[in-house]
């Protein structure tokens, strides 16, 4: 089973290129690899919640979960969000409002006894994310880390995130897909490359790509092998 959401076209900030591109890329590669797809692109808050929900209903009885995310994204006090095409942050008390927490995914996601892995294109650049930043600044002292936070520890849990940890990633420039979805996509469809090799080589496409400036992370916690498309 996967659920895949790309988020583009945002009201409130600033409009992204790539997602809704690579959530669709990514939603057809994974049906050709034999998942079950939910695939959700522009969703509202009560789009994210309904495919979350979806999801969770019907991922139970998995062989392998995976959730892929594109899309603006923050980390606030400790805990990750994912940002709705609707989403209004005029002040703290909004975030749990406005957003999806990513916490409440990976928590559905942990009833799934074998592998389970979320694939995170997010921590592009966000003015709203900054203007709210900006304001706790200033109003508590003390500074607001960029990116997202990592993800604790889970046995049979793969996270990849786009870029590390206060960084942010980059759109393409003037491509269909960003550059770590298209170097996801380039070698996902290969026979018998095991996942961590994979995410592997999709580091090393990604930052030769950007020149060095992004560099992808692995979260790693699984205690077997598990391939997309196995070898003969």
């Amino acid at each position: 089973m996967a659920l895949v959401i790309g988020n583009s076209a945002y009201q409130n900030t600033t409009p992204l290129p790539n997602p809704a591109n690579d959530a669709g890329d990514m939603a057809a590669a994974l049906k050709r690899l034999g998942f079950t797809v939910i695939e959700g692109k522009d969703l509202d808050k009560r789009g994210m919640d309904d495919a979350f929900r979806q999801f969770a209903g019907e991922v139970v009885d998995a062989d392998a979960a995976m959730f892929y995310y594109a899309g603006h994204a923050m980390e606030w006090q400790g805990a990750n969000y994912l940002m709705p095409v609707d989403a209004k942050l005029e002040s703290e008390t909004d975030v749990p409002y406005e957003m999806a927490k990513l916490n409440d995914m990976l928590a559905d996601m942990g009833r799934v006894k074998a592998v389970r892995i979320a694939v995170l294109d997010a921590c592009r650049d966000n003015p709203l994310e900054d203007k709210l930043k900006r304001s706790i600044t200033l109003t508590r002292g003390g500074a607001q880390t960029r990116g997202l936070a990592r993800i604790a520890k889970a046995d049979g849990l793969l996270v990849a995130y786009a870029t590390q940890s206060g960084n942010v990633a980059a759109d393409s420039t003037g491509g269909r897909n960003s550059p770590f979805t298209g170097a996801l996509l380039e070698n996902i469809e290969t026979p018998g490359l095991e996942v961590v090799g994979l995410f592997r080589q999709v580091i090393r496409k990604v930052k030769d790509a950007t020149g060095g400036k992004q560099h992808p992370e692995l979260s790693l916690f699984l205690d077997s092998e598990f391939y997309f498309k196995p070898g003969s």
